[in-house]
């Protein structure tokens, strides 16, 4: 589904020259949960824009669905993105004013043709995340966790093949953390592609492989033997919140 070749980025100020990314290559079948895990600095979100079709290289080849990505232009690589690519950022970017439905619609907008459906797919949409009875509530009325997962239902509206998610638990408790990663899970069963990057090793090994960047480049790739079970995880910490 995806192809990295080499893959550059130097963002360039005046006459200095920062290189970020410097010659990553990978790829990424579909159905695939694959954690991209470093530390602060070593280029995991500009990775994730680029491969958001959000930011495009300074050198290098991507290939989605053996479409090539580079030499797109802003419009098409627009539609291409909409149509393919699902969104989850730390920050979770609702509008104060519009409820969680209202919410998890706005993706609709920029489809060719508005869909006569679209209420409807919200709703199935926030109840696939658990929200079934806060639809008509807004932002400020939802816990950190719960405005989450409205934005995994937003990223879901449009069917993606691929879900993005950047530092998905980087503003919650533990436990709504641990409910996010669950839904994650699920997607991932159901045969949604799940991207995740994130800076915790507690978090990545949720996922089926890792990813490690360190300065820019790929330091490690390997499988994750025993990944980390959120639904059970889940299930204990409710089981011990109801224990006398």
């Amino acid at each position: 589904m995806i192809q990295l070749e080499k893959i550059e980025k130097t963002y360039t100020a005046g006459t200095v020259q920062t290189p970020v990314l410097k010659g990553i290559s990978f790829s990424i079948h579909a159905g695939e949960y694959v954690a991209i895990m470093g530390a602060s600095g070593t280029g995991k979100s500009t990775l994730m824009h680029i491969l958001g079709c959000l930011d495009k290289p300074t050198g290098g080849r991507y290939r989605l669905d053996d479409i090539d990505m580079v030499n797109l232009d802003d419009e098409a690589l627009s539609h291409l993105r909409n149509g393919k690519i699902g969104f989850v950022f730390q920050q979770f970017h609702l509008l104060d004013r519009a409820t969680a439905l209202r919410n998890v619609m706005l993706p609709l907008i920029y489809a060719k043709e508005y869909p006569a459906d679209a209420h409807q797919r919200a709703e199935k949409a926030l109840t696939a995340v658990g929200l079934a009875e806060r639809m008509s509530y807004k932002p400020n009325q939802l816990s950190g966790g719960q405005q989450q997962r409205v934005a995994i239902a937003r990223a879901l509206i449009t069917d993606p093949a691929i879900l993005l998610a950047d530092e998905p638990t980087g503003n919650l408790d533990s436990k709504s953390g641990t409910e996010v990663m669950a839904i994650f899970q699920r997607l991932h069963r159901d045969g949604r592609t799940i991207i995740l990057v994130t800076h915790d090793r507690n978090v990545a090994d949720h996922a089926r492989r890792v990813i490690v960047l360190k300065d820019g480049q790929v330091a490690e790739d390997r499988l994750v033997a025993q990944p980390r079970d959120a639904e059970s995880e889940l299930a204990a910490v409710v089981d011990e919140e109801v224990r006398p």
